[in-house]
């Protein structure tokens, strides 16, 4: 051996390449930057923008497939000699709207006693209440029973939600690029000093 040659390679420094390319990078403060910030800040946007997308995606589908808009009521028939509470409301079925008196007869014929009310809601106070409906000589207690409202966003909350993604996506992705591009180019100055 030579004096110039240093038989056993410093113990404190792990090497910093194997067949593959560079284990890490070579400078301290990229190695906590690229391996830890840059993911972590990926994963909050991911996180922040999956509810954003979801949500700004579905005001804008809502509608077209019928998913919000129509209101459910019930129709409860009343049975004979049962008397209802003095503070129900009692509606003649005259005064029903074409589209509560469609409903109100569906949901008679229903075996869930349910329907959807496609159009006006003339009576909607009432009917959230719960009202004694006489209809064709029987009496139902009828009662909104779910109301179906439309979710009410900026449709602009899609495109920055799915933007967060993808600037997420390449934070995470950032460590095993940057390794990959620090090794091609440490291969490079090898073959340059070659």
């Amino acid at each position: 051996m030579s004096d110039g040659e240093d038989a056993s390679p410093d113990a404190t420094e792990p090497p910093a390449t194997d067949s593959t390319g560079p284990i890490e990078p070579t400078i301290s403060s990229e190695s906590l930057v690229l391996t830890y910030a840059a993911p972590f800040l990926g994963v909050l946007l991911i996180a922040a923008g999956l509810p954003l997308a979801i949500a700004g995606g579905y005001v804008v589908v809502q509608d077209g497939i019928g998913l919000c808009g129509s209101p459910s009521i019930t129709a409860e028939p009343v049975a004979d000699g049962e008397t209802p509470p003095a503070t129900i409301e009692t509606l003649p079925a005259g005064e029903l709207s074409p589209a509560e008196r469609e409903a109100l007869e569906e949901a008679i014929e229903s075996p869930l006693r349910e329907a959807k009310v496609d159009g006006e809601l003339a009576n909607r106070e009432a009917l959230l209440d719960g009202v004694l409906v006489e209809y064709e000589g029987d009496r139902f207690y009828v009662q909104i029973t779910s109301q179906n409202s439309c979710l009410d966003v900026a449709p602009l909350l899609f495109p920055i939600g799915a933007i967060g993604i993808l600037l997420g996506i390449i934070g995470v992705l950032t460590p095993p690029i940057y390794r990959k591009l620090a090794g091609f180019e440490e291969r490079i100055q090898g073959d340059r000093a070659d």
